[in-house]
């Protein structure tokens, strides 16, 4: 299992709670970047590390969305 679902408004989650914005550049909402960023600060991880996370998560969104909703 992914962790990746689509929601009705268009936008990707994971459910760690991330909602990535497919026409904004893969880019988080910013009310789940919020939660997310304050989540991982409190579970002790740099800002490197959380700035990481999110770029991964933002790729790895892109690649579920190509591989489960493209053309292949």
């Amino acid at each position: 299992m992914s962790g990746w679902y689509i929601l009705p408004n268009g936008n990707i989650k994971h459910v760690n709670g991330l909602e990535i914005q497919p026409e904004h550049d893969w880019m988080p909402t910013a009310e789940s970047a919020d939660r997310f960023i304050a989540e991982q600060r409190e579970a002790g991880l740099s800002e490197g590390a959380i700035l990481k996370a999110v770029v991964a998560m933002a790729i790895e969104c892109e690649v579920w969305v190509q591989k489960n909703l493209g053309d292949s």
